[in-house]
C-alpha cells in the first residue's frame, strides 16, 4: 500500500529587520501505510530559515536537535513532561483522527443532482440562456458539457469554477446561449466518479410547443368565432333584404 504523509500543521513567523528577513516554522506531520492505522508516525520539525534546528519523532518519543541550538532546544523540549505526554496523545487526538476523516472522504462519493432549464421564457427562432446546475456533489472532480442533437458543443458555453460548500459537497455552473429551432434537442450531459455512467439531463422545451399550441387553439377559438358573427351579421342583412321587400309589396 503507498504511504500518506499529511501535513496537517504548518505555521511561520518571520521577523523582518533593515537588511534580513528571517522565517520560523513549526510543520507536524502525519506519516502511515496501513488501513488500520498502526503504523502511525508523527512528526514535529522546526526549521529556522529552511534549516532543521530539531525534530520530534514518535517512533523515538522524544525530540533531537541538529545544531547547537536545536540540540539546547531539544534537551529543554524532552525535560517537559506535559510536551512529552501531549506528543504522545497526538499519534491519536491529531494524526489518527484526520487519518480517519481523510480516509473516509476518499472513499465518499455523491453523485450530483442536476437540474437544466432556461433562465428566462425561450422563444423558436431567439437568442436564449440554458443553465446545467450540477449540486451537492463529492468529490470535487466532475466534467460537464451540453451536447444539441447528441453532438457536443464546444462554442457559446460558460461554466463557473468549483464552489465549496462547507459540507464535503460542491456545486458548479455551465451556461449555453443558443437559438432554439423546432426539433432541436439540447442536453447537459454530466461525468462524475459518484455516477455509474454519464447522467444527461434533457431540457424541456414543452413550454415553446405549449405556447405555440395555445396560440393555435387561441386563433381557431378567435377564427370560429369571427365566422359566427360574420354569418350572424349576413342572417341579419339577409332577413333585413326580405323584410323590406315584403313592406314595398
Amino acid at each position: 500500500m503507498r504511504t500518506l504523509t499529511l501535513v496537517l500543521v504548518g505555521f511561520a513567523f518571520c521577523w523582518v529587520s533593515s537588511k534580513d528577513v528571517y522565517v520560523f516554522q513549526d510543520i507536524d506531520e502525519c506519516e502511515f501505510s496501513k488501513e488500520d492505522l498502526s503504523d502511525m508516525v508523527y512528526t514535529v520539525k522546526l526549521v529556522f530559515n529552511q534549516k532543521l534546528l530539531c525534530s520530534y519523532d514518535s517512533r523515538m518519543g522524544k525530540y533531537v536537535g541538529y545544531d547547537e541550538f536545536g540540540i539546547r532546544n531539544a534537551e529543554r523540549f524532552n525535560n517537559q513532561s506535559w510536551k512529552m505526554k501531549e506528543r504522545k496523545e497526538q499519534v491519536e487526538t491529531v494524526c489518527r483522527a484526520n487519518a480517519r476523516l481523510y480516509i473516509k472522504s476518499e472513499v465518499r462519493k455523491a453523485p450530483p443532482v442536476v437540474v437544466v432549464r432556461s433562465n428566462s421564457e425561450a422563444r423558436f427562432g431567439q437568442l436564449t440562456t440554458l443553465e446545467c446546475h450540477a449540486f451537492d456533489f463529492y468529490p470535487q472532480a466532475i466534467n460537464v458539457t451540453w451536447l444539441l442533437d447528441g453532438s457536443e458543443v464546444t462554442g457559446h458555453v460558460v461554466s463557473t469554477e468549483f464552489m465549496d460548500n462547507g459540507d464535503w459537497s460542491y456545486q458548479m455552473h455551465s451556461y449555453l446561449e443558443l437559438v432554439p429551432h423546432r426539433g432541436e434537442t439540447a442536453s447537459c450531459r454530466v461525468e462524475h466518479s459518484g455516477l455509474k455512467e454519464p447522467l444527461v439531463v434533457l431540457w424541456d422545451s414543452t413550454s415553446l410547443h405549449t405556447r405555440i399550441i395555445k396560440l393555435a387553439v387561441g386563433c381557431s377559438f378567435f377564427l370560429s368565432g369571427l365566422a359566427v358573427a360574420l354569418s350572424a351579421v349576413y342572417y341579419h342583412k339577409k332577413r333585413h333584404r326580405g323584410f323590406s321587400s315584403l313592406v314595398l309589396h
